[in-house]
């Protein structure tokens, strides 16, 4: 493989029945989109998610595979104590291989919500009546609105696919958040024969209209699950008897927001939930903590990894508790290369499909799909993470979260032009 873009030329036939056809695709993206949006499912349990994408890939002629076939037995962190039926072999991959020499093109898209109760009131999917329909669970982040670009991105090109050159992979990769899927989809090895790979993300500030292809400032980033064990003891009669596992906890959560503390870009430290104590009369034997880390590149990430690590530690050792800390996942720091935001650039000049391309965007945040990226890019690959333009309702990860759903057929326009100019498609018949 080779770093060198494909051409952005488009076949003229081809381009404007891409441009009529996801257009009229817009009630049934819209549609999509409001039934993955109420009915979320968090990371590794998205399995009605799964079923229906399954079932239109299928019933538009691809080849699918899901279930244990899909992630096989690489390790999936973050699983249920107790399992769930199905739960970890979420997600799937649609391929089309047109039987002519031509690269291998992959399009990520991300299914899963986030554990957030969604607003009901002054909402425009509680008013439209396709608000969440589970407590506690909610698509704040718009990757129900992905997962309707993947499906309509195949439903647009797989008439015209037989025309061109190389292979297709449509990825709707489950456990986006956490930093979780997109690990466990590379150690499946489904990134290892892709020449030009891409994802897209929803909003993010860029308005409805615009969109970012030279896109830097991916954080890389880390999670752990710690647990802190001591002794319990009478709180009034022999508090000296027990180990305090909620002040080692305490301790160890202040140092940790401590170390955020840097010149050097993207640090940044949040624990995110604490627990600990059963009776207000009873040293506190257990606490657990989830936190996780971020930094401008992985090796700022691998450093301030150390120093929590090392601060977790000694507040325990101060304590007299145990410590255990299991990592929960994680990203890799990513800055779009020049050639491919230039290349998608072009692309979307010529498809029409957002009327703006912002010259530059700093993301900010982390993004799973930056590992699946890595990946190809070692092997000599393209890879890009691409931010569509969306006005937003609310800030990501809120309850009165929701994006402009006009940005989806443009979205979709934008993917299959994308896909087509790769694989050298032309219009069938």
């Amino acid at each position: 493989m080779t770093q060198n873009p494909p051409s952005p030329d488009l076949d003229p036939r081809l381009l404007s029945r891409l441009q009529a056809g996801a257009q009229a695709l817009q009630p049934w993206l819209v549609g999509r989109r409001r039934l993955f949006h109420s009915a979320p499912e968090l990371g590794w349990q998205e399995i009605e998610t799964t079923a229906q994408i399954v079932s239109d890939l299928r019933a538009g002629g691809y080849e699918v595979i899901a279930g244990p076939d899909f992630l096989g037995d690489v390790p999936r962190a973050g699983l249920s104590a107790d399992p769930i039926p199905g739960e970890g072999d979420t997600g799937c991959i649609a391929v089309f291989d047109s039987g002519r020499p031509g690269p291998t093109v992959c399009l990520r898209v991300d299914i899963d919500a986030l554990p957030i109760e969604e607003a009901r009131g002054n909402h425009a999917p509680a008013a439209g009546g396709y608000a969440s329909g589970t407590v506690g669970v909610m698509h704040a982040c718009g990757h129900d609105g992905h997962a309707a670009i993947g499906l309509g991105t195949a439903r647009l090109l797989r008439e015209h696919l037989k025309t061109g050159r190389g292979r297709l992979k449509l990825l709707f990769q489950p456990a986006e958040e956490g930093g979780r899927g997109g690990r466990a989809v590379a150690e499946a090895g489904w990134m290892d024969d892709v020449d030009l790979f891409f994802a897209i993300h929803l909003g993010l500030g860029v308005p409805t209209g615009s969109a970012a292809f030279a896109v830097d400032g991916f954080l890389a980033n880390a999670r752990y699950d710690v647990t802190l064990t001591g002794q319990a003891a009478h709180a009034g009669k022999t508090p000296e008897g027990g180990r305090n596992a909620l002040l080692g906890a305490a301790q160890a959560v202040q140092g940790l927001h401590g170390l955020a503390q840097s010149s050097r870009p993207g640090i940044r430290v949040n624990v995110g939930i604490l627990s600990a104590g059963t009776a207000v009369n009873i040293v506190p034997e257990r606490a657990t903590f989830e936190f996780e880390m971020r930094a401008g590149d992985s090796e700022d990430l691998a450093t301030l990894d150390r120093r929590c690590r090392a601060m977790i530690e000694g507040a325990a050792m101060a304590h007299g508790l145990d410590c255990a800390m299991e990592p929960m996942g994680g990203a890799e720091a990513w800055s779009n290369p020049e050639a491919i935001a230039r290349w998608a650039t072009a692309v979307n000049r010529t498809a029409g499909a957002f009327a703006t391309a912002l010259p530059e965007f700093f993301f900010g945040a982390s993004e799973d799909a930056t590992t699946l990226a890595r990946r190809v890019a070692a092997r000599g690959g393209m890879a890009g993470v691409f931010v569509l333009g969306a006005d937003l309702a609310d800030d990501h990860h809120t309850p009165h979260f929701d994006f402009d759903e006009a940005a989806l057929s443009r979205s979709v326009l934008l993917t299959s032009s994308l896909i087509a100019a790769a694989m050298d498609l032309s219009a069938a018949g």
